[in-house]
């Protein structure tokens, strides 16, 4: 109805809840970092870094260019 296209998860939790519900209606999958714990899973090593993945991802999911 709202033409969602992606369930979005943290780096910090498990995606399985997100995949599941992806899977079952047919979305993708994809990261956003709160930023709370850069790891080595982060898009980035800094605060600029990780925030301009975010924002790709939005992007990206919104069709935006």
């Amino acid at each position: 109805k709202n033409k969602a296209t992606t369930v979005f998860f943290e780096t910090l939790a498990s995606d399985k809840t997100a995949a599941t519900l992806a899977k079952d209606l047919g979305l993708k999958t994809d990261v956003l970092d709160p930023l709370e714990g850069i790891t080595d899973k982060s898009k980035g090593a800094d605060y600029l870094e990780v925030m301009k993945s975010n924002l790709a991802a939005l992007q990206k999911a919104l069709g935006a260019k």
